[in-house]
């Protein structure tokens, strides 16, 4: 379950169970009583996911790797090197059902496996098969899914392909570049727009249902963005991959409004539930953590083996059993109302 989950959980409870409890609850005060009790209790425990692992793609050891997103201590390899094919493990999401996404690509190193997007289990990490390929793709890079449900893979040849999110069939093409250009990172926008990253100094910006070239957006500071996110503060942020810092804009202004300082080689990025940011450093073969200011200096949440050459990051939301119980507890608290309602209903028509 993801933190989107527990979000439905808190709207369930908020809008279904109780709305409907005290609907039926002036029938009898007792029952009122009862119901409104109960419900607060269950509004009472934590409905949002208390851990959370960090996954990291390892460029060099060619696996997936999982930490403690807290403490930053090694939990466990989560994904060996080679599994189901995976060749170099780049860009990581979680879909729309909740398992993890990965572009396995090619480098001239290991060039055995041809480029690819492969689906595992994100709770166990077990491999469920190539979900999406295409023959034109030369080097996968980040992955988003849309609010269309389809799945859009950023590539190397400066191309955005696109797939469906169902059967990972292709569907061509969505959205070109400039000859010569890579492309690395890829972020929806609060405006629907979409955002890549690339090796030139700036971001590439599409019509997210067209795919039409919506221009640049100049990173002068930067001279190559490898990864973006869209923070909780609604910038849109960048690692420089071959500088030391990741900067954040204002996508209507183009105004640089933060930077965070003292990596070496940005490049995933990943926001915590306390609105932390989360970066791996390629060259320094570290996760850094910094807070919501910028200037303030980031520390070290892990650093050293495992890693080797850190890529791209995916906090995954790990809920307590509590949250399940709560859940089944509220569901079995609506069935109840809503079977009592019926009952008073046919009553009340006799």
């Amino acid at each position: 379950m993801n933190v989107k989950n527990t979000i439905y959980i808190k709207k369930i409870m908020w809008y279904v169970l109780i709305p409907e409890a005290l609907g039926f609850a002036h029938k009898g005060q007792i029952v009122r009583l009862l119901i409104s009790g109960f419900a607060a209790l269950l509004l009472s425990f934590p409905l949002y996911a208390q851990d959370q692992y960090l996954l990291v793609s390892n460029r060099e050891g060619r696996d997936i790797l999982r930490y403690d997103a807290e403490t930053g201590a090694f939990v466990d390899v989560f994904i060996s090197a080679e599994t189901g094919g995976m060749n170099v493990p780049y860009g990581m999401t979680l879909g729309p059902d909740g398992d993890l996404y990965v572009t396995s690509t090619r480098t001239e190193i290991f060039p055995d496996f041809d480029p690819r997007v492969l689906k595992f289990d994100s709770h166990t990490g077990a491999y469920l098969g190539v979900f999406a390929s295409d023959s034109a793709m030369s080097g996968p890079a980040d992955l988003v899914f849309g609010s269309d449900g389809n799945l859009y893979v950023a590539d190397g040849s400066a191309n955005i392909f696109r797939f469906d999110g169902n059967t990972g069939a292709s569907m061509g093409i969505f959205a070109s570049g400039h000859s010569g250009d890579s492309y690395r990172g890829l972020a929806w926008g609060p405006d629907g727009n979409l955002y890549v990253g690339t090796v030139a100094d700036h971001f590439d910006r599409f019509n997210g249902v067209t795919g039409v070239s919506m221009g640049i957006l100049p990173t002068p500071q930067a001279s190559s963005i490898h990864n973006v996110a869209f923070g909780p503060d609604g910038l849109l942020y960048g690692g420089d991959y071959f500088g030391s810092s990741v900067y954040a804009y204002d996508t209507v202004t183009g105004e640089l409004v933060k930077s965070f300082d003292g990596l070496s080689g940005a490049n995933g990025l990943a926001f915590n539930n306390n609105g932390e940011l989360l970066v791996s450093s390629y060259f320094g073969n570290q996760i850094m953590k910094f807070g919501n200011d910028s200037g303030i200096s980031g520390v070290v949440l892990t650093s050293g083996h495992p890693l080797n050459g850190p890529l791209d990051l995916v906090i995954l939301a790990v809920p307590e059993p509590s949250t399940y119980a709560m859940l089944l507890a509220g569901l079995g608290l609506l069935g109840f109302v809503k079977h009592r309602k019926k009952a008073v209903s046919a009553t009340n028509e006799t």
